[in-house]
């Protein structure tokens, strides 16, 4: 195709025949144009294409994209379901294990008469019964042979004050007899003892009598007084001296203060003679 017949296609006429008279004047920047707007069409028209082309894909990565989640979804449930079996076969193992070794140490086990064994358990109560009644007679027994009958003349201070005395008594000759060798005395005094215990109250009351003069300091004042009354004291006034009195012994006592040894001495005294 010559020049004449290009430019003839560009204005619309048809090579070898005769074309149409224009006046328009076809130059370089015309063509230019022309092919710049072919190029720009075509250019769009692939655009299009691979916009289109991109959509597709686009779909079609995202019905894969869910495709793989929904297969990741069954894979996890799968794995789950496994593990629970697993689990399940597990225990299954370990109760089969145990019903065996059940049956083994059933098989091991000697043949026992159930009638014997009752038996056996029966007899072995019947002996524990008769060692408590046993221990229980012993101890009525030695306690009704070492109980002293109390004097019907002889008051008591507090409730028990002549038991306690005789108890304290008993356990201070224990000590004496096991100190000199006698032995035979100090486990009679220990037995007897064991069956009557101490209540402690002649104990308490020593304590009290020190802890209210040591309170008390140089000389017995109201509040000491009153104190030692309830113990089971009575005090006698008199021009010189305070008198505590209990069942019947009395003892002077400073009305003016003294030193705190000479009080302390005195509490001595007192629960040496009366306690």
């Amino acid at each position: 195709m010559n020049s004449n017949d290009y430019f003839a296609s560009l204005l619309g006429d048809k090579p070898g025949k005769t074309p149409s008279r224009r006046t328009t004047v076809v130059t370089p920047s015309t063509i230019a144009k022309v092919r710049q707007e072919q190029a720009e069409d075509a250019f769009a028209a692939e655009r299009a294409e691979l916009a289109a082309a991109q959509e597709v894909l686009k779909e079609e990565l995202e019905a894969q994209r869910e495709a793989c989640e929904s297969l990741a979804r069954d894979l996890a449930l799968l794995r789950e379901e496994h593990s629970a079996l697993l689990s399940r076969a597990e225990s299954a193992e370990a109760a089969c294990a145990a019903v065996r070794a059940e049956l083994e140490e059933e098989r091991a086990k000697p043949h026992v008469d159930e009638g014997l064994i009752a038996e056996s358990e029966a007899k072995d109560r019947e002996i524990d019964r008769l060692k408590e009644l046993l221990v229980e007679a012993q101890r009525t027994s030695l306690s009704s042979s070492v109980l002293l009958e109390k004097p019907a003349a002889l008051g008591e201070k507090f409730t028990g004050e002549i038991r306690e005395h005789v108890l304290d008594t008993l356990a201070s000759a224990a000590e004496a007899a096991e100190a000199g060798g006698r032995d035979r005395r100090a486990r009679i005094l220990e037995a007897v003892l064991c069956a009557n215990p101490a209540s402690g109250e002649l104990g308490r009351r020593r304590d009290a009598v020190r802890q209210i003069i040591k309170d008390a300091s140089s000389f017995l004042d109201d509040q000491a007084i009153a104190e030692l009354e309830k113990l089971g004291f009575r005090y006698i006034s008199g021009k010189n001296h305070h008198k505590l009195e209990w069942a019947g012994i009395r003892f002077p006592m400073s009305k003016t203060p003294s030193d705190h040894r000479s009080c302390l001495n005195s509490a001595a005294e007192i629960i040496n003679r009366v306690l």
